[in-house]
């Protein structure tokens, strides 16, 4: 049924198949329009998967904008979160809101997320970005209807590549059994995914044999036909006592040429050109043609104008919340304490390739093997390539074949965001490496906010803790690009399981390849004086050689707020005089208790500061404090980090302030408790 008013049943608008494909059109700019203006996103999948959105939103679903929440509404849940654009686009050409507003994509506070986030934006069904969970919620949805004797129907798009998450197969048996003839999924089948071609990574044909197999009707059409489309959901509603599998079959960057079929294309933008982008006049002329009346240049760059205003907003609303100093202290904006930036990723990647070298080693990829560095292992050692296994986006099955592989001996390498390799796979990493004690190695990319615009599904926030409670477990979580190839060099030697968590982003280079570092063994950073190059300015000390210079307060932290937390000892000096010790526990697990005993005793005015659920670590932290002190003097202890609330989407350092983990927003906290007496 086209768009209605849900309170009289009027049609509001019912577009014909002319209408759809220019419609389907119109909806293809606007999403290569948003994603240039953001300067991240997923070309190719948004591309592929939009004449479907096109056909569902404006054609099938039975939806009123006007009234979102109206109960008796389809539901369509996007199990595919990365194609966000495509959802913002087909929203917005509904009516939920204006189309030109999607150009605000990635940005801080927009509602356009880099995942979808229900609460942000009207229309949508489910916060979705983890893989493989979109299919169970549209059986609950579905089940919730028959059990209440409603109409509506419930829809799921999936991506092929997600078909590899096992939990996608445990739902799809559910689905049968219940004979949920009012659910129909959706497989954008483009035959892609970020690793290469999706039956490369992990094969998942015969997915019409697989899905007969579950009990469902399956279908095959072209998905990149609206025409076929509309035949495909007409016929759909006819199966009674069973749930639809449409089989969409697609062009991965559909409608894009450079983009068409290309496996880079997954999850990057163009380069260059207007906003960054070389080939947006190119993309808007192959879905256009030549005649292109519609998108003109001053239209486009209209729409490119509001998504940089919208920015311009976003910085003065920030910069009004940060404290303001007698000077600018930010990275790099004074002639003096200059830092290099470099993504810890890239520490890790030259780790394991030199650990490489040793044939007991080996290497698993999860789907996003080049981002996190894991490719280093094999990318110049062609040989290595038998060492490595692809298991596709399936983080629990990963860990247990890692886990057997140990079994035998090996020494195995896995990883993907750490969000998903540490909490998806938990019960895994419990039972099967920590409890056998297997020498499993687990790369927790993407740590933090520094994934960034991808927004709170893909920002791991909690992880500390989830590992540190683990028997067996060992913790590595390094500050920079150098310390981060020390920490996994360490954890390769330590027999059993260990995570290390590292970011995306560049981060300020605040160690050099001779600083002091032993596993376990906390780094005592003394400020000394400024000085041209930033990390010259301190002097770093194991805890173990370390002398107390009577400071006025301790910064306890660890990872990339190890940086923040120097600035900070920087900001303190120059501003108050006062004097600071900070606490970088590169291993977090086994923990270096002294320490910690040694700080409290001697200063007892503690601030961790953690870029993690607040006391995630720092309850870590002060729980080792509070056992050990005597107490023979106070001991004063606040706690940095973000405030039990989830991630947003938006740039890392916008984020970074957002949850006020900054070295202005730290200081101000230490002031406080350096102004207790």
């Amino acid at each position: 049924m086209p768009i209605i008013d849900s309170k009289t049943s009027r049609i509001v608008q019912d577009y014909s198949l002319e209408q759809l494909v220019q419609k389907a059109k119109e909806m293809r700019v606007y999403n290569m329009i948003s994603l240039c203006a953001a300067g991240s996103g997923h070309t190719g999948g948004t591309l592929s998967i939009m004449d479907v959105a096109a056909v569902l939103y404006l054609k099938v679903i039975n939806h009123d904008p006007i009234n979102p929440k109206w109960d008796d509404r389809d539901r369509v849940f996007w199990s595919v979160g990365h194609k966000a654009p495509a959802l913002y686009v087909a929203l917005g050409m509904a009516g939920y809101y204006p189309i030109e507003d999607t150009v605000k994509l990635r940005k801080l506070w927009s509602g356009f997320e880099g995942h979808p986030n229900q609460f942000k934006l009207q229309g949508i069904e489910l916060s979705s970005g983890s893989l493989g969970q979109g299919l169970g919620v549209a059986v609950g949805s579905a089940l919730r209807a028959k059990l209440d004797n409603k109409d509506y129907r419930v829809f799921c798009i999936m991506g092929d590549g997600e078909q590899q998450e096992g939990s996608i197969w445990e739902a799809a048996m559910s689905a049968s059994h219940y004979q949920l003839d009012n659910l129909v999924g959706i497989i954008d089948l483009n035959g892609l995914q970020i690793d290469g071609k999706t039956n490369v990574v992990m094969n998942v044909e015969p997915l019409e044999d697989k899905y007969r197999a579950f009990g469902w009707e399956v279908i095959h059409t072209d998905g990149n036909d609206i025409e076929k489309l509309i035949e495909v959901f007409t016929l759909a509603e006819k199966v009674k006592n069973k749930p639809v599998l449409i089989l969409a079959h697609t062009v991965k960057g559909k409608g894009v040429s450079f983009a068409e079929n290309v496996t880079g294309y997954h999850g990057i933008i163009p380069k260059d050109g207007r906003c960054g982008c070389e080939s947006l006049d190119k993309a808007i002329e192959d879905i256009f043609g030549e005649s292109n009346t519609f998108f003109t240049k001053e239209k486009v760059d209209s729409l490119l104008n509001i998504a940089v205003e919208y920015q311009v907003g976003v910085n003065q609303k920030l910069s009004s919340t940060m404290p303001v100093f007698k000077q600018n202290y930010w990275w790099n904006e004074t002639d003096t304490m200059k830092v290099v930036m470099d993504p810890t990723r890239m520490g890790f990647g030259k780790a394991l390739e030199k650990i490489g070298e040793d044939e007991s080693v080996i290497a698993f990829g999860a789907d996003i093997t080049g981002s996190i560095k894991m490719d280093d292992f094999y990318k110049n050692h062609p040989d290595r390539k038998r060492r490595f296994f692809s298991m596709g986006i399936a983080e629990q099955n990963m860990t247990v074949v890692a886990a057997g592989m140990a079994k035998e001996g090996k020494k195995s390498f896995i990883g993907s965001y750490g969000v998903f390799v540490s909490g998806r796979n938990w019960d895994q990493i419990r039972t099967t490496c920590c409890y056998n004690n297997f020498n499993v190695k687990i790369a927790g990319a993407h740590g933090g906010i520094s994934v960034g615009a991808d927004g709170a599904t893909h920002q791991a926030l909690e992880e500390i803790p989830l590992m540190y409670y683990l028997p067996n477990m060992n913790i590595e979580v390094p500050c920079d690009s150098i310390e981060t190839g020390k920490s996994t060099f360490a954890l390769t030697k330590i027999d059993g399981p260990g995570y290390l968590r590292y970011g995306r982003e560049a981060t300020p280079i605040i160690t050099k390849s001779d600083t002091v570092f032993e596993f376990g063994i906390a780094n005592i950073i003394r400020f000394r004086k400024v000085q041209n190059n930033f990390i010259d300015a301190f002097e770093i000390t194991l805890n173990t050689k370390y002398e107390s210079e009577n400071e006025d307060i301790c910064i306890v932290t660890c990872g990339p707020m190890v940086a923040e937390a120097m600035r900070a000892a920087w900001i303190l000096k120059q501003e108050y005089n006062i004097e600071t010790r900070i606490i970088n526990i590169h291993t977090v697990k086994p923990i270096d208790k002294e320490a910690l005993l040694k700080a409290a005793g001697e200063i007892g005015k503690i601030l961790s500061v953690e870029e993690q659920q607040v006391g995630g670590f720092g309850n870590i932290v002060a729980g080792i404090m509070a056992q050990g002190k005597k107490f023979s003097k106070s001991f004063i202890m606040d706690m940095v980090g973000i405030n039990d609330r989830f991630g947003e989407s938006g740039a890392p350092w916008d984020l970074m302030k957002v949850f006020g983990l900054c070295a202005e927003q730290i200081v101000i906290r230490a002031k406080r408790i350096y102004d207790i007496t």
